[in-house]
């Protein structure tokens, strides 16, 4: 008999969630499709939450990184949305997520790669660890929001009521919306968000925290630079309602 080990048991764990969801999971289940006692089971993994993370880190392989460029926004564009694809295409884990953190070597990935990218760009390690945080949170919320049905507080085109005319350019906007598909909202909400952070003043000329700190090897601020920073402030652009599911989300 071919002795059991953690390729196995993740594998299977797989099969199990994509088969019956992360509520049919459970240490026995697995023990059964793997045609194993539970005791076996638990010498390699010791608890569920643990086997998740397992399972979660598998599925984070499959997340594309493009490759080192000169536009750091592109890649991490491309780099997010894949991540999306890949771990919306798994139920599981949006409910995974709710029930407390899942990680894993693997996984680290994204962060690194996001976190390499802006650095390079310049961008010191608070400012950078900020968007990286951002962008994560950004990412979970779409998740979890997608799998419980979430929907944007618009009402149906058909919808009436007395307080319909209340609402003008909600109804008027409301059919765009509903055009949009899923990965068109969040592409939609994550160029705005990375927008908003590189068209910022360049970090290393502006002081956004006492801990703020330049990248590693470039020249300290002088005194001057120092005592004369300024809070760099949000820049916001009023657009006109568009009038097409394509524009909403672009």
């Amino acid at each position: 008999m071919q002795p059991l080990t953690r390729p196995h048991i993740v594998a299977a764990g797989l099969r199990l969630l994509e088969r019956e969801g992360a509520a049919g999971l459970s240490m026995r289940k697995l023990a059964d499709e793997l045609g194993k006692a539970p005791a076996s089971v638990y010498k390699h993994v010791s608890d569920k939450r643990e086997l998740m993370s397992l399972l979660f880190d598998e599925v984070s392989r499959r997340i594309e990184l493009p490759g080192p460029g000169d536009d750091p926004r592109s890649a991490i564009m491309a780099a997010a949305q894949s991540a999306h694809r890949v771990l919306e295409a798994h139920g599981w884990i949006a409910t995974g997520m709710i029930d407390g953190p899942l990680l894993g070597v693997t996984s680290m990935r994204l962060s690194e790669f996001i976190l390499d990218a802006l650095v390079r760009k310049g961008m010191s390690d608070v400012r950078a660890a900020r968007l990286q945080v951002a962008i994560w949170e950004y990412l979970v919320g779409h998740l979890v929001a997608a799998r419980a049905g979430a929907q944007v507080p618009f009402p149906r085109p058909e919808a009436g009521g007395e307080d319909a005319e209340d609402y003008p350019t909600v109804r008027r906007v409301a059919p765009l919306v509903a055009e949009m598909s899923d990965q068109e909202r969040f592409d939609a909400g994550l160029r705005v968000l990375l927008d908003g952070v590189f068209t910022e003043p360049d970090p290393t000329h502006t002081s956004d925290t006492p801990h703020d700190h330049p990248p590693a090897g470039a020249d300290p601020p002088s005194v001057s630079q120092s005592t004369s920073g300024t809070r760099p402030t949000s820049v916001g652009q009023s657009t006109p309602v568009s009038r097409s599911a394509a524009d909403v989300a672009g």
